[in-house]
This record gives structure tokens, C-alpha cells and sequence, in this order.
């Protein structure tokens, strides 16, 4: 039941077509290269491979947009590459204010699709609250 609802509700997708596949395989290895270059104590390469990954997936979106005209959920990819860039950022020591601005991207791009419930974004509104709590803005993690 809850499947046949997301599907209704265009989250779910068919994940046996070989476009998808490929699609899949090619992102798990960008990801792989990105924490062999954390592991390898490159943590500035992977931020940079992490953000070209979110900047394919913005413009993939709008290919995508373009040409099918549905509005349909698709922010999986971009949720799990914008909570490991935040990581990153986090465990480097960046500003506040840039880990919270891969956090607002995120968010401008769900606001922008029109998809505002989407079941993606529930992991990043978690984290997005985790990190100010962490930060100390304990009133902004409650309203989160």
C-alpha cells in the first residue's frame, strides 16, 4: 500500500531499467572515489568531487524537466550527495555558514520543483536540524 502511494504520488520509480542502472552504478562510483580521497586524507577533493556531482544532478533535473513536462520526485540523489558534502564541510572545520548554505541549496531546489513533501528531503531536514543544534540555534532545530 505505501509503495502503490508513492508511486501515485510519482516518488517511486521503476529501478530494474537499464538507463536507471547505469545511472546508479555511475553515481556509487563517483561516491567511491570521493571517500577513497577522504580516506586518503584529501578531504578537499572530495568536496569538490561532491560538488560537481550536485551540480550534474541540478542540470540533469532540468534536462529532465524539460522534456517529460511531469512533475515528479526525483531528489534521492541530490539528498544523499548534499548530506555527505555537509559532512565533509563539517569534519574540515568550514564556516557555519557554508555547510548551512549546502543545506538552503538543497532546500531552494525542492522549493523551486514544487515537490515541498517530498519523501527525499525528510534525512536532509533531519541533519539540517542536527547541525544547528550542534551550532547552537536551538530555537531554528526546533523549527526544522
Amino acid at each position: 500500500m505505501r509503495e502503490k502511494r508513492r508511486r501515485d504520488l510519482g516518488q517511486a520509480k521503476d529501478f530494474q531499467t537499464p538507463q536507471y542502472q547505469v545511472s546508479f552504478q555511475t553515481m556509487a562510483n563517483k561516491h567511491y572515489f570521493a571517500l577513497r580521497k577522504i580516506k586518503a586524507g584529501k578531504p578537499e577533493h572530495a568536496e569538490t568531487i561532491y560538488r560537481r556531482i550536485i551540480n550534474d544532478l541540478l542540470l540533469e533535473e532540468e534536462k529532465h524537466a524539460t522534456i517529460e513536462g511531469k512533475e515528479q520526485c526525483d531528489h534521492a540523489k541530490l539528498a544523499i550527495t548534499t548530506l555527505l558534502l555537509a559532512l565533509v564541510l563539517q569534519r574540515n572545520g568550514a564556516d557555519a555558514k557554508q555547510t548551512r548554505s549546502v543545506f538552503l541549496k538543497f532546500f531552494r531546489v525542492i522549493a523551486l520543483s514544487g515537490m515541498e513533501e517530498c519523501a527525499c528531503s525528510a534525512k536532509v531536514i533531519g541533519a539540517f536540524a542536527l547541525f544547528e543544534m550542534k551550532q547552537g540555534n536551538t530555537t531554528k532545530s526546533l523549527q526544522l
